[in-house]
């Protein structure tokens, strides 16, 4: 291929990419993050650990103290444009599997335009999710950083990255498992390491994590701790929780406490928004397999039904469906990269090709439902909110 020729498809595909992402970038832009989501930046570690408190105790220290409500809201859009230009190059490098010109080029909008991706993190913006993300790409696309190092220093800067995530949001533990898991697997074979070797490395990439998930779970949220985040963010402008309460509210909700949230919404807008989030995901994940010619390859199966089984525990524990299986999808996209072909890949057929630029259009056109189900909150089954 000459020069002028590779400079015209490369900017063919920046194009497309450019032309799918503007509607999403543009309404991000005009969109503050929401009071529920911003109080949550001002929870720290002064009090001692508490769940989520990561995030919170890196903003002080950089801000010399409390932060205002405008570098509350800088530190969660950037966070969530950061993300969401992260996921481009997993979805590129993913997308370059597929056999042909045209599959890739399709493989790759249809993974950036879809309501699950750079979307949601965009019309999401200041979650913690954003920091799961990230470390999925570091893990893929960044493996650069991490692959050449000695085994020690690689598994620890790993380690280091899923913990963070971990104290950032401790359900980002099963979210990122599958994907480190084949991270370690490229480690290993990077370095010849054994059998036993490799179960010691998977163990002291995930450990520190999961100690920290379960300190999360099983230590009490400090309550000075949550009462003065609370007034730093009333003081600094943030809105009073409502009937859903904070995310400082989430922090010492328990998961029974949790499930009462269900209550909020009417069945049918629970059953309507979790089939249609799981179906979008289910066809996507099919529909990119067979972009990808991974048809006959069994660990694609395995990994996207690895990924599901997380977004489904997920599911049973919190109404967020639209966040749960778009942390699915980009993690099974962030596992394809590191995942070697088994052989050569199968023959893209149209049909699939057809069903991609259609799920591409209808993820530009379908871009801002919330993450919760639809329809007027129950305000009277709201359970109490702690003080």
């Amino acid at each position: 291929m000459t020069v002028a020729r590779l400079g015209g498809t490369v900017g063919r595909r920046t194009r497309l990419v450019a032309g799918l992402l503007r509607p999403t970038v543009r309404n991000a832009l005009d969109r503050p993050v929401t009071g529920y989501k911003a109080s949550g930046y001002w929870l720290d570690y002064r009090s001692g650990f508490v769940r989520r408190g990561l995030p919170g105790e890196v903003l002080r220290r950089v801000a010399g103290g409390a932060p205002t409500y405008s570098q509350v809201e800088r530190t969660a859009m950037g966070l969530a444009r950061a993300s969401a230009l992260s996921v481009v190059p997993v979805a590129v490098e993913a997308a370059l599997r597929a056999p042909g010109e045209v599959p890739r080029t399709v493989a790759a909008g249809l993974l950036l335009s879809s309501p699950l991706t750079c979307g949601l993190l965009l019309r999401d913006a200041g979650r913690y999710d954003a920091v799961g993300v990230l470390v999925l790409a570091l893990m893929s696309t960044g493996r650069a950083l991490w692959l050449p190092l000695p085994l020690p220093m690689g598994a620890a800067l790993l380690a280091g990255a899923v913990t963070a995530a971990v104290a950032s949001e401790e359900f980002l533990l099963a979210v990122l498992t599958p994907t480190a898991i084949a991270a370690v697997r490229r480690l290993a074979d990077r370095h010849g390491a054994s059998q036993t070797a490799r179960r010691w490395i998977l163990g002291g990439v995930l450990g520190p994590g999961a100690l920290v998930a379960g300190a999360s779970l099983l230590v009490p949220a400090p309550r000075d701790a949550v009462a003065a985040a609370r007034a730093e963010a009333a003081r600094a402008g943030a809105e009073p929780p409502g009937a859903m309460g904070d995310s400082l509210s989430a922090v010492d909700r328990g998961f029974v406490e949790n499930l009462a949230f269900f209550r909020l919404f009417r069945p049918t807008a629970v059953g309507l928004s979790l089939g249609l989030w799981a179906g979008l995901y289910t066809v996507t994940a099919d529909v990119i397999g067979k972009l990808l010619g991974a048809g006959a390859d069994g660990r694609y199966r395995l990994a996207a039904s690895a990924h599901a089984l997380v977004a489904t525990a997920l599911s049973a524990a919190g109404v967020d469906f639209r966040r749960w299986w778009g942390l699915a999808l980009t993690g099974l996209v962030s596992t394809v990269v590191l995942v070697e072909p088994t052989g050569p890949p199968e023959p893209v057929s149209v049909a699939a090709i057809a069903a991609a630029v259609a799920l591409a259009v209808a993820g530009v056109a379908f871009r801002d439902p919330r993450v919760h189900p639809w329809g007027p909150l129950r305000v009277d089954r709201a359970p109490p909110l702690r003080p």
